[in-house]
């Protein structure tokens, strides 16, 4: 994510210069205006860049900041637009940026097709969705003066790796009758009830339609976890023999 105008450049200028004098820390948002300061920025992490070929891919802390906030903004507005940022979450988003530039890394060395415009714009509109809707990723973009380019980009990048997975993980996430059954053998040995079975016990056809939409639920929660799975199966290949350096350390108290 890069171009937030000459205020991020002077970010970055500060980030120099104070590292250059004895280092930094960086302010949320709201220390920085009640402050008057400009909030520095600095390098989080570096993918790739050891060998000619194999650009650099730059992580900011801004951008870990920026993909935090948005994970909370719909569950918690006042605090991604306002709240300090526990280390735990700023720590997890950070892996979750390293494995997704290693795997837009990995797609575009395999020359997967460059997402075209319109799936670049479903994706910005999904994340705007999962986010809390486009007023409240706005005002976030604002508050951390940030771009919609900036949302673009992480749009084009969500694109490309699931263009890269859907030709990679082909049949990874297909569901057999028998997984369901095991699943569901394995939820009632762990007494877990079937909702509503006063119900359907009293009319077979809602019986069938809530067994119907069990299996389904259930058809569902195993690929998303066979899908899970194989991601941070491609993940630690693409980290094993990628060069990573990370300079942002999230240390919880």
């Amino acid at each position: 994510m890069r171009g937030r105008g000459t205020k991020f450049g002077l970010r970055i200028l500060g980030f120099l210069l104070c590292a250059a004098g004895g280092g930094a820390t960086a302010q949320p948002p709201s220390a920085a205006d009640a402050s008057g300061l400009v909030p520095i920025d600095g390098v989080a992490a570096v993918v790739g860049g050891s060998e000619p070929g194999d650009p650099a891919r730059t992580i900011l802390r801004s951008d870990v900041e920026l993909r935090a906030r948005l994970s909370l903004l719909r569950h918690d507005a006042q605090r991604a637009l306002l709240g300090e940022l526990p280390n735990s979450l700023l720590g997890a988003t950070l892996e979750e940026l390293l494995g997704e530039q290693l795997i837009a890394a990995e797609a575009e060395r395999v020359q997967i097709a460059p997402p075209r415009p319109n799936e670049i714009a479903i994706e910005k509109l999904t994340l705007e969705r999962e986010s809390g809707g486009r007023r409240a990723v706005q005002e976030l973009l604002e508050q951390l003066d940030a771009s919609q380019r900036e949302l673009l980009e992480l749009a084009r990048r969500r694109a490309l790796i699931s263009a890269f997975l859907r030709a990679n993980l082909e049949g990874a996430t297909l569901v057999t009758e028998a997984e369901i059954d095991q699943r569901l053998h394995d939820d009632a040995m762990l007494g877990l009830a079937e909702p509503n079975a006063d119900v359907v016990q009293a009319d077979p056809k809602v019986a069938a339609r809530a067994q119907a939409q069990l299996r389904a639920a259930v058809r569902a929660t195993i690929a998303k976890e066979a899908l899970a799975r194989n991601i941070e199966r491609w993940v630690r290949v693409l980290r094993a023999r990628t060069r990573v350096r990370v300079f942002a350390v999230y240390e919880s108290p």
